[in-house]
């Protein structure tokens, strides 16, 4: 039987390195198939030649009997490919149901029906509507997608991927980011997808528990090549990749430095107020965070922790809105946002309106989850960018000390930000907040989308960034991250401080935090 997909001596270099070295793989119709492999193995490469985002310097890729090695992404799309991305990519300013009826005009051949009022395209709008439904959006479809949670995100993603009708889709790490609740929901519905054998599934993801749970193959990839494929068991077992992938357990002996005493209070928070539009997103909240330690904000999708980290760091221009004026100001962005507050004081100083430019200035960082970084710059002229912008370079985060602090990142100085892998590229992001020579350093999802290597450098790393006097406030939604790094924890839900946990409860009964945390 002609496999859907087969890929004979694919490879793909970038100026001095090689990411995929030659890899041959076949898939049959049906079924689940997972790639995995440590930070920087070729997995997103090797997507991305397969779905044509990259063309390959050598070898053949072949789908459904055709050779579409060179065909445009355009194209293996109407063949019947379909992909999620690493990081989202849905239209933020449509509707929920407007960004689904984007490729179903396309795929029906009515691509200018889109300039008309959707109300009028009722076939549009009722396949929109199933599509919704079945990745468990349905009842929102007017919903702006910008309004969503990081989780619901992915979950349109999956849906305008179901819109182009596909044979194969393709996900890049479908559950990053998510809450437990979030994450079964997604994994249901992937294995019903895969569940009648009519949709070919592959898939790249760190979270060992999906991948075994959910996969009836595994494909393990280092250094871009192929280094084991066979069924979940036999990959448990295979000593190479457990030595090369899985590393050893992480546990408290990773840390780098003891938990030092904190000092003053460095950043206070009281009775926060925010939201999207007429959404209130954020109730009340009051907290301090004390120079010199780690605090996590833990919580669900959606229980406010980005809206949070984006507040303090300033992105919202600050507005005026009606019967919201308070002592220390309003602020908002393009009529979405919203902020209001008792006080938010940084060091004692109000900071409430103040630009990011401003707090920048302050000594205030923000990495987003997305990384953010410039494609086209090298890793190294990435660093330079905040040198230039804030007209001063750090004595204490200097190119030779981020280089001891992430390894990894050394190493790739001359290449370009989009030829980064995820981790590597994170590290960047965190390594160009450090050299705008930050008091405080504010981290979304630092540990999103890592493998255990990666993540136990991160951790390392953490604890010299506090030991060189950074105060870290990072949102998360893995316990395990936060017990081997945090000092205390606050569990948010629903936009409020749900429950504060000290270093002692991060380690002891998980009772509390897990009726939080969990499904």
């Amino acid at each position: 039987m002609t496999p859907l997909l087969e890929v004979r001596r694919l490879r793909k270099s970038f100026a001095d390195f090689v990411a995929v070295a030659k890899v041959d793989l076949q898939l049959a119709s049906g079924g689940i198939t997972a790639v995995i492999g440590p930070n920087g193995a070729g997995k997103t490469t090797f997507i991305n030649l397969l779905t044509g985002k990259l063309r390959p310097d050598e070898g053949q890729i072949s789908f459904a009997g055709q050779d579409v090695t060179r065909f445009p992404t355009s194209a293996r799309v109407r063949a019947g490919m379909a992909r999620t991305f690493q990081v989202t990519n849905i239209f933020p300013r449509l509707t929920i149901e407007g960004n689904v009826a984007v490729p179903l005009l396309v795929r029906s051949g009515r691509s200018f029906d889109s300039l008309r009022r959707l109300d009028s395209l009722h076939q549009v709008r009722e396949e929109a509507g199933r599509l919704l439904a079945a990745v468990g959006l349905g009842g929102r479809e007017r919903v702006l997608a910008a309004e969503l949670s990081h989780g619901d995100r992915r979950l349109l993603e999956i849906a305008l991927a179901l819109a182009t009708s596909p044979r194969l889709l393709l996900f890049d790490e479908p559950t990053a980011g998510m809450g437990s609740g979030e994450r079964e929901r997604v994994l249901g519905q992937i294995r019903r997808l895969a569940g009648d054998g009519k949709l070919t599934i592959l898939l790249v993801e760190h979270d060992m528990e999906m991948v075994f749970g959910l996969a009836g193959r595994i494909v393990v990839l280092h250094q871009g090549r192929v280094i084991a494929d066979g069924p979940p068991e036999a990959i448990r077992q295979n000593l190479m990749v457990r030595d090369i992938y899985l590393g050893e357990p992480l546990g408290e002996s990773t840390r780098a430095a003891q938990i030092s005493e904190v000092g003053e209070p460095l950043l206070e928070v009281e009775q926060l107020n925010a939201g999207y539009g007429l959404a209130h997103v954020l109730h009340d909240v009051s907290f301090t965070v004390r120079r010199g330690e780690i605090l996590a904000l833990l919580g669900r999708n959606g229980a406010g922790k980005t809206t949070t980290l984006r507040l303090l760091a300033g992105l919202t221009p600050p507005h005026q809105i009606a019967g919201h004026s308070t002592d220390s100001g309003t602020v908002g962005g393009k009529g979405a946002e919203q902020i209001r507050g008792r006080a938010v004081r940084l060091f004692g100083r109000p900071i409430v309106g103040e630009s990011p430019e401003a707090l920048a200035a302050l000594g205030v960082s923000y990495v987003p989850d997305d990384r953010r970084i410039f494609p086209d710059l090298t890793a190294l002229e990435n660093l330079r960018v905040p040198m230039l912008a804030l007209g001063r370079r750090s004595e204490r985060w200097t190119v030779e000390r981020i280089g001891t602090l992430f390894p990894p990142l050394a190493a790739v100085w001359a290449r370009k930000g989009r030829h980064l892998s995820g981790g590597e590229q994170k590290m960047l992001a965190i390594a160009r907040a450090l050299v705008a020579d930050p008091k405080l350093l504010l981290l979304d999802e630092p540990s999103e989308g890592l493998g255990p290597i990666m993540v136990r450098l991160f951790v390392e790393a953490l604890d010299q960034v506090r030991a060189g006097g950074v105060t870290v406030l990072l949102a998360d939604q893995n316990l395990q991250f936060a017990r081997l790094i945090a000092d205390r924890a606050l569990v948010m839900e629903r936009g409020r401080i749900a429950h504060s946990a000290s270093r002692e409860e991060l380690l002891g009964d998980q009772t509390t935090l897990q009726r939080y945390l969990a499904v």
